[in-house]
């Protein structure tokens, strides 16, 4: 068939076709090329923007690893239960509180590292209490809080009732 044995209407709807076909196929060779290397080089700025921006960042981390040393004291020797008793026994005496129980630790090993679990039991009043734990979480790092519980015990000698905490700290050597 013949280009020229076509009549016009022909001609005319084949015409439609033809720009679509030529359509994608210039896509497929040329344009096709381009919007990929277009995604490329955006993704690529956006790593060289990361990039640029990691001097900036390092400096951030240091600071705030820096930071945290001074504020922990940079503990890199066991933490003992003696260490511990003191600390303890010292915020007890100056806020009027009583060590009830201070069992021996709990030691385990997980994933080849030792697990000290201590134990100690506290009497005083709610408020005391709280910011004895407060303090245990935020200010001293004597280990990681794993665990609080308070009770209402009586005392069976005198009759009197008084509260009590229970509380887990965990240390990894």
């Amino acid at each position: 068939m013949k280009l020229q044995e076509l009549t016009y209407q022909t001609r005319l709807r084949l015409l439609p076709i033809l720009f679509i076909v030529i359509g994608i196929v210039v896509y497929w060779l040329a344009i096709g090329n381009t919007v990929q290397l277009s995604k490329q080089v955006k993704q690529l700025e956006q790593q060289v923007d990361q990039i640029s921006d990691a001097p900036l960042r390092i400096q951030i981390l240091r600071k705030r690893l820096a930071q945290l040393e001074s504020e922990i004291g940079n503990y890199k020797t066991e933490i003992s239960h003696e260490h511990i008793f003191e600390d303890l026994s010292e915020y007890c005496r100056s806020h009027r509180l009583k060590i009830r129980e201070f069992p021996e630790s709990h030691l385990t090993e997980q994933n080849g590292h030792k697990v000290h679990i201590y134990q100690v039991e506290i009497e005083g009043n709610f408020h005391s209490l709280l910011s004895f734990i407060h303090r245990l979480e935020q200010r001293t790092f004597l280990g990681k809080l794993a665990g609080v519980k308070f009770q209402l015990k009586t005392d069976r000698r005198s009759r009197t009732e008084y509260l009590s905490v229970r509380i887990f700290l965990q240390t990894v050597n």
